[in-house]
């Protein structure tokens, strides 16, 4: 179970992904592996990828805290490559994304199903604005009104990445409150590998989290 940590520190703090408000805060590292290739929607896909690794960063470094009002999830990797462009069609930006459940049982490595969607908040290292989108299973992403607070630092070969939202939903994505728990899964994608879209490396399982009350 990861504890999603209540902290008294400001908003901007808590969106600094190396502000010393961090330091304390518990950190999971979670193993990730590649999306599996026969899963993705089209063809042409499946077949571009046939003889291609995909899910170039095999971990990630997680911290949560949330204010009471918002929760912020910290990611950190390694990742040699800093990549904030397209260049010649096989090199993407870098990205990354947490993804919760609307249901516990939500199956994540079908990015959900038409009877038990997904909320995902992504960044790209292309932009300096998350979006949030619901999944009814892989392929089916739809952006979703609200809003995703990321910010993003390069630190010695490493990314220090921030997502946030404000605690409510909007009826239709995931809904966190203190003292509540729910499940989280995280997705890197290394732009190097020419990694986008549903190419990507992933949490196979859910991790249950917890907010703390107090």
């Amino acid at each position: 179970m990861l504890v999603v940590a209540k902290l008294s520190a400001g908003h901007d703090a808590l969106m600094d992904p190396a502000a010393s408000v961090w330091r304390p805060v518990e950190s999971t590292r979670l193993a990730l592996e590649g999306t599996p290739t026969g899963t993705q929607p089209t063809p042409y896909t499946r077949a571009a990828w046939k003889d291609r690794k995909v899910g170039a960063v095999s971990r990630v470094d997680v911290q949560t805290a949330h204010d009471g009002t918002s929760v912020f999830i910290r990611l950190e990797w390694a990742d040699a490559t800093e990549n904030r462009t397209v260049e010649d069609n096989n090199v993407f930006p870098d990205g990354a994304g947490v993804l919760f459940p609307i249901k516990k049982t939500a199956p994540i490595n079908k990015m959900g199903s038409e009877t038990e969607p997904v909320n995902a908040w992504q960044w790209q290292a292309n932009s300096e604005r998350g979006r949030s989108v619901i999944a009814h299973g892989v392929g089916t992403t739809e952006p979703t009104p609200e809003t995703v607070e990321v910010a993003s630092v390069r630190s010695h070969d490493h990314w220090q990445v921030i997502l946030s939202r404000r605690l409510a939903g909007n009826g239709k994505s995931v809904e966190l409150k203190p003292g509540a728990t729910s499940r989280i899964g995280v997705a890197v994608w290394e732009g190097s590998n020419g990694e986008r879209a549903g190419f990507k490396a992933y949490t196979p399982d859910w991790t249950d989290i917890r907010l703390a009350d107090a």
